[in-house]
C-alpha cells in the first residue's frame, strides 16, 4: 500500500504574554492506503490541536513551526493558502484530495 498520510515532527506553538505553549511537539504518524486511524488520548493532550494543524487551520496565536505533512507526497506545510483552501475544499470526512 502507498501512503497517503505522512506527519514527520510536527510542531505547533501559541505564542502568549505568559510564554510558549508546546501544543503539539514532535508528532509523527503514517496513514496508509485504506487504513483507518483514530487519535485518542486523554482531555486536553493535542488530538484536535494535531488535526487542526495538519489542516493548517490553528487559531492565533498558534503558529506551526515544524515538522512536515506529506499528502499523496505534497507537503502541506508548503502550500499556498489558496492551494490549501483548495485541498480543503475538496477533501471528504474519509480523506483528502489533491488534484
Amino acid at each position: 500500500m502507498a501512503t497517503l498520510l505522512h506527519v514527520d515532527g510536527l510542531q505547533t506553538y501559541f505564542y502568549t504574554h505568559r510564554g510558549t505553549v508546546r501544543a503539539v511537539d514532535g508528532v509523527s504518524i503514517s496513514v496508509e492506503e485504506g487504513e483507518s486511524v483514530a487519535l485518542v488520548g486523554e482531555s486536553g493532550c493535542g488530538k484536535s490541536m494535531t488535526a487542526l494543524s495538519v489542516m493548517r487551520l490553528v487559531p492565533p496565536p498558534g503558529k506551526t513551526v515544524g515538522g512536515r505533512v506529506l499528502f499523496k507526497g505534497h507537503d502541506l506545510l508548503e502550500l499556498t493558502p489558496d492551494e490549501m483552501t483548495e485541498v480543503r475544499g475538496h477533501a471528504s470526512p474519509r480523506s483528502f484530495r489533491i488534484r
